[in-house]
C-alpha cells in the first residue's frame, strides 16, 4: 500500500508540473510516462495588402461637355502628347499605339497624323515590344518579365493588352518597375466589352477591369487618372449593330451623361478606361 501511495503521489505531482511531493519519494516501481506538451498559440496570418491608392476620375462635368465629342479621345491625346514631349526611351508594349507601319500589323491613321512626327524626333527613342516576332517589333518581350533594367524607361504605352495576360498583377508590377521615377504611362483596359480572343488562339481573353482593379494594380504609383470610354447605354449598344448609327450614339450619350446621377452610373459601367499613371 505504501508503494502504491508513493507512486500515485509522484504521478500526480508530475502531472501538475510540481517536482516535489511532500512526504514521499517517487516509487521505483512506477513506470508510467507522462508527456507534457506546451500549448502554443498560433500567430495570426499577416493581412494581405488590399490598400487602394486614390484615383482621379476624369469624366465630363456636364452634358454640354460630353456632346463636344468623345471626351475620352481628348484625354488619350493629351497623355500621348505628354509622354512624347518628355522624350527619352518610350516603350509601346504590344504596339497598340499603331504609329509605325514597320512595327505592327496596321496603322491608326488619326494617331499617325497627330503624333507620327515624334518617330523622327532625335529626343525620342520609340520602341515597340510584342510577345511574338510576327509583326516585327523592336523587341520580343514577355510583359510578365521585361528585360529592361529597373527605372530605365521614360514613358510607356500599354493599350488593350492587360486583358490578354494571365497574370495582370505581375504585369503591372513589371510596368512600374521599369518606369523611371516621375515617368508617365498610358494604358487602356476594357470593362463592359465583348470577348475578343483571336480565332487562332495565339492569345486569349482573360480579364475585365473595374476602377477598383485599376487602382489596386497601380497602387504604388504616385498618380492614377482614369477616364471612362463611353457610358452605360452607349457601351451596351456596342453589342448590337445599332452602335454604327451616329444619331443613335448621340441619343445614348445624352442619356448616359445628361444628369449627375447618370454620370455617376456611367463612369462605373463603361466600355473601358484610359489610364494615366505616374510613378
Amino acid at each position: 500500500m505504501a508503494l502504491f501511495d508513493a507512486g500515485w503521489s509522484s504521478l500526480v505531482a508530475r502531472e501538475a508540473h510540481n517536482l516535489e511531493v511532500a512526504g514521499s519519494n517517487p516509487a521505483p516501481a512506477t513506470n508510467i510516462d507522462v508527456h507534457v506538451h506546451a500549448i502554443v498559440t498560433p500567430m495570426p496570418a499577416p493581412i494581405p495588402d488590399f490598400s487602394i491608392s486614390p484615383a482621379t476620375m476624369r469624366r465630363p462635368a456636364s452634358l454640354r461637355e460630353a456632346l463636344k465629342g468623345p471626351f475620352w479621345s481628348t484625354f488619350e491625346e493629351i497623355v500621348i502628347r505628354e509622354i512624347f514631349q518628355r522624350g527619352g526611351l518610350i516603350i509601346d508594349i504590344g504596339g497598340g499605339l499603331r504609329l509605325d507601319p514597320d512595327h505592327g500589323d496596321r496603322v491608326n491613321a488619326h494617331r499617325q497624323k497627330l503624333f507620327g512626327r515624334f518617330l523622327s524626333d532625335p529626343n525620342v527613342r520609340y520602341r515597340v515590344t510584342d510577345y511574338t516576332d510576327q509583326y516585327h517589333p523592336d523587341f520580343v518581350e514577355d510583359i510578365h518579365q521585361l528585360s529592361f533594367a529597373d527605372s530605365s524607361v521614360d514613358g510607356l504605352f500599354c493599350m488593350a493588352v492587360l486583358e490578354h495576360v494571365y497574370d495582370p498583377k505581375r504585369a503591372a508590377e513589371e510596368i512600374c518597375r521599369v518606369l523611371k521615377s516621375g515617368a508617365v504611362s498610358l494604358l487602356y483596359v476594357p470593362f463592359v466589352y465583348r470577348y475578343h480572343a483571336t480565332v487562332t488562339a495565339d492569345y486569349r481573353d482573360y480579364y475585365r477591369y473595374s476602377k477598383d482593379a485599376i487602382a489596386y494594380l497601380f497602387r504604388r504609383c504616385s498618380e492614377i487618372d482614369i477616364c471612362p470610354v463611353r457610358g452605360l447605354f452607349e457601351s451596351l449598344a456596342r453589342f448590337t449593330p445599332l452602335h454604327r448609327i451616329g444619331a443613335f450614339r448621340w441619343l445614348l450619350r445624352c442619356l448616359d451623361w445628361g444628369t449627375k446621377r447618370m454620370r455617376d452610373v456611367s463612369q462605373l459601367q463603361t466600355s473601358g478606361y484610359f489610364i494615366r499613371i505616374k510613378k
